[in-house]
């Protein structure tokens, strides 16, 4: 039977987070679990390496390659490390030149063809959804039919690429096997979310949905579509119960943007939890469009207590820009009944948005200071391959079209009428201006008092910002 090895190229916190990797998360790869998770239940002997984030050189997951001897190493990778992917690729091939690349993830699914064209030792790339897709592949492989008959893919044949068209949606996500968490080494204790989003360890972070029905200019949406679909509450519960059985999970994280956009799915998911007694704790992420009063007390009862919102900026001319859908008076309630559920609000805040001027930076910092939100997150605009501003930057501003520089915090994108200087010292000014309050820091100081034991991840993350602000 094939061997198959799901990795992620190595790539340092450093590299991710720059001056913030202190404050970085090292949570594992979930697409890489779910795809070996499939491969192995359908009878392909598989492994995990998640060398992003264990942290390993290159030459470590080199070494733990060969002790696999993999046949297939299929490789998830980010557009910041999409380099590093290749670069992988390129040394497994020097030293094991009959092993298939495979690359997958949300740069592959943008631009395949752009893709293999541009790195030569990666050999196919799958475009999409990949589960169903990966069990086609290696069946295709195990054999010996052509790969023409698998959807979903690009592939090399001599120096020709071939394109087997888009796979359609999985209809029905639960029949899907839980993650291949018993693959990950040292798993929970090894794999750390951002020490500013959790109250308790060990954590582990989930996705139920896929797919999101919005269309900011910013966001790429091609690997899920835009047409929503999601696990079940049922599917949802049982895998967090078995977490918290299996390896003592006692948070959980929904990094899903459309976790509460599904009212009934929510409904059921707390009361399960609350009918369970689990004793978890969790966060997600929300439209602050579809927050209810109602649904926050459920939520908070059943364990929630933070939720982050995509805010963006706080001037409705640039909200309106990027297609972002909501309001400012929208934004103020859903953190004002965040504030009162009893539940903590992190807003999302991006600098360097299309039609972004000096004011609408000064009104974005204003309204982030006006808001009684407990934690922010400040980036700046990256047009990613597969969004609508990635083809488009050009009419509003330059465009540094380096993949590898594309992490959220480099200026790639500067708007007309205004500078890099300008971007980097409008997101210093707003970190600066909302940490550096009294009511920020003592309730630092409260979840500290009361968290222990995650004091050492506190000081580092808070060393990392303090450093960042004063650079």
């Amino acid at each position: 039977m094939l061997k198959v090895l799901f990795t992620t190229p190595p790539l340092s916190l450093e590299k991710r987070y720059g001056s913030l990797a202190g404050g970085g998360s090292s949570s594992p790869s979930l697409g890489i679990l779910m795809l070996a998770a499939v491969a192995r239940s359908h009878g392909f002997d598989s492994a995990v390496i998640d060398a992003s984030a264990l942290e390993l050189s290159g030459q470590e997951l080199l070494h733990r390659i060969t002790m696999f001897a993999p046949d297939i190493i299929g490789i998830s990778s980010t557009t910041l490390a999409i380099g590093n992917a290749n670069a992988l690729a390129a040394a497994v091939k020097r030293q094991f030149p009959s092993i298939i690349t495979v690359v997958g993830g949300p740069h592959a699914t943008a631009i395949p063809v752009e893709t293999l064209e541009h790195f030569s030792a990666l050999d196919i790339a799958v475009v999409g959804e990949g589960e169903e897709t990966i069990v086609e592949l290696l069946a295709a492989f195990h054999n010996n039919t052509p790969l023409a008959s698998v959807s979903g893919i690009v592939y090399r044949e001599g120096n020709v690429l071939h394109t087997t068209g888009r796979r359609q949606l999985i209809s029905n996500l639960d029949i899907l096997p839980f993650p291949a968490w018993d693959l990950l080494e040292g798993f929970p204790e090894k794999y750390l979310p951002a020490p500013f989003k959790v109250r308790n360890l060990p954590a582990a972070t989930l996705v139920t949905s896929r797919g999101c029905p919005n269309s900011c200019i910013f966001c790429d949406r091609s690997v899920f579509g835009t047409a929503c679909h999601a696990f079940s509450a049922e599917y949802i519960v049982k895998q967090m119960a078995d977490l918290h059985q299996r390896y003592g999970i006692r948070e959980f994280s929904f990094e899903d943007d459309t976790f509460i956009t599904f009212k009934k799915r929510l409904t059921s998911i707390c009361l399960q939890l609350l009918s369970l007694k689990l004793n978890v704790t969790w966060t997600c992420l929300g439209r602050v469009n579809h927050i209810t009063a109602e649904n926050l007390a459920l939520m908070r009862r059943a364990g929630c207590w933070q939720i982050s919102f995509g805010i963006e900026s706080g001037s409705q001319k640039i909200l309106d820009i990027v297609n972002k859908g909501i309001t400012l008076a929208q934004v103020r309630q859903a953190v004002r009944l965040c504030r009162d559920a009893g539940i903590k609000a992190k807003g999302f805040f991006i600098m360097g948005h299309p039609g972004e001027t000096a004011e609408t930076l000064r009104k974005s910092r204003d309204f982030a200071l006006e808001l009684p939100l407990n934690d922010i997150s400040v980036s700046l605009m990256t047009p990613f391959p597969g969004s609508e501003l990635y083809d488009r930057a050009a009419e509003f501003g330059t465009f540094d079209t380096n993949w590898e520089n594309m992490n959220l915090l480099n200026a790639v994108f500067v708007p007309h009428g205004l500078t890099r200087e300008n971007l980097e010292n409008a997101q210093k000014e707003l970190i600066k201006s909302f940490y550096l309050r009294p009511r920020v820091v003592f309730d630092y100081i409260m979840r500290l008092l009361h968290r222990p034991s995650l004091a050492r991840g506190f000081w580092n993350g808070f060393r990392s910002l303090l450093q960042n602000m004063l650079k």
